[in-house]
């Protein structure tokens, strides 16, 4: 598959809903209750808009979105952005299209004056292809907090430094 297979939307609508729940099913990876955080992100913006300060790109291949990121302004600071989500359908991964999406989102944090780019994802051995993921795309590990989701499941912490 290639990537000019996908087309990429930033506005989001109200049947993103179901596909966020559908993506973040589909990987394996996460709770119910983490699924439902992921599902409050979009929730919040289709009620708030950009006062959310969520925003989002969708990947969508024949119409139908199966990847996406959501990232936001950390509150309280000038320039760093915090990657709170992204993800790809298991059916679409390994297709190229998580790291374009990426890309693309570092490239609208860059035209919007933000610098550092922020991701967290755990220790558990299910994520290490995730961790990979970042390290593929030039983030660096910058913090490991012990135990942070339970016992035996740290917080790691990456970051990317980016310029417009």
């Amino acid at each position: 598959m290639e990537i000019n297979e996908f087309t990429i939307r930033t506005a989001p609508v109200h049947e993103d809903i179901q596909c966020i729940r559908n993506i973040v099913e589909s990987t394996g990876f996460f709770r119910a209750d983490e699924t439902d955080i992921a599902v409050e992100l979009i929730e919040e913006r289709l009620a708030r808009g950009k006062s959310s300060g969520y925003e989002f790109l969708f990947a969508c291949h024949e119409g139908k979105p199966v990847a996406y990121s959501c990232y936001g302004l950390i509150p309280c600071t000038i320039k760093s952005y915090d990657l709170y989500w992204i993800a790809v359908h298991n059916n679409f991964r390994r297709t190229g299209i998580g790291s374009y999406l990426l890309d693309l989102s570092e490239k609208e944090i860059a035209s919007a004056g933000g610098y550092g780019v922020y991701a967290e994802t755990s220790s558990r051995e299910q994520y290490l292809s995730t961790r990979k993921f970042y390290e593929k795309n030039n983030y660096q590990m910058k913090a490991c907090f012990e135990d942070f989701y339970d016992d035996g499941d740290d917080k790691v912490v990456y970051v990317k430094y980016i310029k417009d």
